[in-house]
């Protein structure tokens, strides 16, 4: 049927049904988009389950982010622990040393190099951690919205973007076998710092002693902790 038969037909067409097609219409337009909320819904429920079933963390990383002085890439790694909720172990190996520790109240950075030691009360700076969403017992679609793109490179990809300005404009969670291998943080277009973990050890127990963090004697201290 063309175009010119349909609006003959509909013409022709006494009120009452037109009322009716119509409504039917309307009906199945507010269950097809309501389909697709919840689906969209269950693809976030994905990544907030694994949050939720997640106590500690542990991995080799490997990172790498454009330096855009030079129009190359620098790479770093090293090691993390993490335990929920609260705190977060980033150590830098390679190519300086440099340690990172969440202790559930403060945010400490320790630069071996430089003998000093900075440190911010976790509730000033809580938005800007970019494992924050994995950090705590929040509902990650509380702060995020939650996408999930195509599957790339074997991994399924969930894309957070902050409700909020933060630091970064958006995160990409990589996903495989039921565990995050792959982080990347989104600062520009060209400005992407990719991290890909290696070696992971989920849920085991990591003693809280290890997100202690004391200031090593004769290092300067910055900043005053909570």
């Amino acid at each position: 049927m063309n175009l010119k038969e349909f609006s003959v037909q509909v013409a022709l067409c006494p009120l009452s049904i037109l009322n009716r097609m119509f409504s039917s219409y309307r009906l199945l337009f507010i269950v097809s988009l309501l389909l697709v909320g919840n689906a969209q819904a269950a693809k976030g429920q994905l990544l907030q389950d694994y949050v939720n079933n997640l106590v500690t963390f542990k991995a080799d990383f490997i990172q790498t982010q454009p330096d855009e002085s030079t129009f190359t890439e620098n790479r770093s790694q090293g090691q993390m622990e993490l335990s929920r909720p609260g705190r977060l172990i980033w150590q830098y190996q390679q190519p300086s040393e440099q340690k990172i520790v969440v202790d559930s109240e403060n945010l400490w950075v320790y630069d071996l190099d430089l003998d000093q030691v900075s440190v911010r009360p976790i509730k000033d700076i809580k938005n800007e951690i970019p494992l924050s969403w994995l950090l705590y017992n929040e509902p990650i679609e509380q702060k995020y919205d939650i996408i999930e793109s195509s599957s790339r490179n074997g991994m399924n990809w969930f894309n957070l973007t902050p409700k909020s300005p933060t630091f970064f404009q958006s995160i990409d969670v990589g996903m495989k076998n039921g565990e995050m291998v792959e982080v990347w943080m989104y600062q520009g277009i060209d400005n992407i710092t990719k991290v890909k973990f290696k070696n992971i050890e989920s849920n085991k127990v990591i003693p809280l002693q290890r997100f202690q963090f004391e200031v090593p004697a004769g290092i300067d201290l910055i900043g005053q902790p909570k």
